[in-house]
């Protein structure tokens, strides 16, 4: 698998899991996260962000105890998909 097959699969694992936790994806369509958000989530501030390139959520410090323990999950979960992703990764060798 070359890099961007990694990140993506990678990604999609996460989206996945945040789904089967009862959590909705939304897309910022700029490439660099993604929200999780609860339906009938009324504040932002209980939403969860991953960011697609480091693979970790994000939180705010005042969020609710449910999605800070959501967001450990998450990251919790994607730590050995993370591992098993990038051992799969050989960069091209360069013949000289």
């Amino acid at each position: 698998m070359n890099k961007k097959e990694i990140k993506s699969a990678i990604n999609k694992a996460a989206f996945q899991f945040a789904e089967s936790l009862g959590y909705d994806v939304y897309d910022d369509s700029d490439g660099s996260s993604v929200t999780f958000m609860k339906p009938g989530t009324k504040r932002h501030d209980d939403t969860i962000e991953w960011h697609r390139s480091y693979h970790e959520t994000c939180v705010l410090n005042w969020a609710s105890d449910e999605v800070k323990i959501d967001a450990g999950l998450i990251d919790a979960h994607m730590k050995p998909i993370i591992e098993h992703y990038n051992n799969q990764y050989t960069p091209k060798r360069v013949m000289a």
